[in-house]
Order: C-alpha cells, then structure tokens, then sequence
C-alpha cells in the first residue's frame, strides 16, 4: 500500500505548490521603502529586501496606490503594455507620462511619449561642465526617474528632432518655472510656443536679481545658445 500512497501524496503536494505559486503575488515593496519590484527571475535585488518589511502587492497599480513607484533596478520595473497611440491636445493638462531617464537640464525621456524638450526654457549644455551637470542635478531631484507627469503642448508640438515640446508639471507645479525660479535656466522664446512666456520670463528675472542658483556666478555669460552656436570664447 505504502508504494501506490507515497506517489499520490507527492502528486497532490506538488500539485498544491504550483498552486500556490500561481497565486502568489506578483510585486513586492519594503514597507521602509519608496519603490517596488516586479518579482520576476530577472528581478535579483528584491531578495535583498528584509522578509519581515515586505509588503506584497497583485499588481502593479496596487502598488503605486498604495504609494510606491516602480523600481529602476535592472528587471525589476513592472511589464509594460502594448503602448496605445499617444494623443496630445494642444494647450490642455492631463497627457501624463512616467520619467524614464533625465537626459540634460532641461530635457527627458518619459514612456509612452518619448524624448520631451521642456518649453520656453535653456539650461547650460553638459558640455559647459559643471554647470551643465548642476542643471541636470536640479531636474532629476524635481522629476525623480519613476514619477508621472502631466504635459501640457502649445502651438507646435514638436521640433525638428521629433521631441514633444511641453510645459510639465509634477504635483501641480510648473517645472519649466521652477527650473527658471531656481536659477539654473534662462528664457528660450521659439513663437509660435509662447504661452507661458511673462511667466517664465518673470521667474528668469527674479532668480537673476536674487543671484539664485548658476546667477550667483559667471554661469551665463555665454548663454547656451551661444554655446551651441560656437560663439563664446575660450
């Protein structure tokens, strides 16, 4: 009898194990955390993770309700869906996409839309050095890679380079401003995209009057369109 039971009952325990698999959820965060990991083979750096913080999570939208953002840590973002057609109204809020990388200071790549070009604004080139690298410093504190935005387009929205030309905003703040307000930008006025432009201009302003941000030294003197342009000195 002992030889027929024995199969059975590895049968129905190995049965059981695949069920419980099967169910078990698919996301994990660390409840002293801020992000989450798609607990996929290719996903290594959850299993560092302290078993008595994890918290578990059917889904990925479940997670981000809950608080979390997507990790960037190699096979541990979420799958993503098939992307659907991007559709931008021109002069409307509500176009939101996730950061995927900061590119320079004033450009990013977000999904599904692709490489945006922030409005109005110039920041300095990170061929200029340090100050190019302090302006891109500024931009991924503002828009950490994981966090969603809202776009907003004006006349054209794109350039030649096929980059989506917006204004952006995170928690209702304007970024294009923000970057102005905080010195690290100065006004960049294409039309027919001009929207926004005594704001921005009004922000460049009052951040050059309270010598804030790259103001408080010779950051702009050659401005970094001059800089593309090869027209400043060595």
């Amino acid at each position: 009898m002992w030889s027929r039971a024995v199969p059975i009952l590895a049968a129905g325990a190995l049965l059981a194990c695949t069920e419980s698999a099967a169910q078990q959820p698919a996301y994990v965060a660390s409840s002293k955390g801020r992000v989450y990991y798609w607990t996929a083979p290719a996903c290594k750096a959850w299993k560092r993770l302290s078993p008595r913080n994890l918290v578990r999570f059917e889904s990925a939208a479940a997670a981000e309700r809950a608080g979390y953002r997507p990790s960037a840590a190699n096979g541990c973002a979420p799958p993503r869906p098939a992307a659907e057609p991007v559709r931008l109204t021109r002069g409307e809020k509500g176009e939101r996409c996730i950061i995927e990388r900061i590119v320079d200071g004033d450009t990013f790549q977000c999904s599904p839309v692709g490489r945006v070009r922030m409005l109005l604004i110039d920041t300095p080139e990170l061929g200029q050095g340090d100050i190019g690298s302090e302006a891109r410093r500024v931009l991924s504190a503002l828009l950490p890679v994981g966090d969603t935005v809202e776009l907003e387009l004006d006349v054209a929205p794109r350039d030649r380079y096929q980059r989506t030309l917006a204004y952006v905003y995170r928690d209702g703040i304007m970024v294009n401003r923000e970057l102005a307000r905080r010195g690290v930008a100065v006004a960049a006025v294409y039309p027919p995209n001009v929207r926004h432009v005594e704001l921005i201009r009004a922000a460049v302003d009052s951040a050059r009057a309270e010598r804030a941000g790259l103001w408080a030294r010779s950051a702009f003197e050659c401005t970094p369109a001059d800089y593309r342009a090869k027209r400043c000195g060595r």
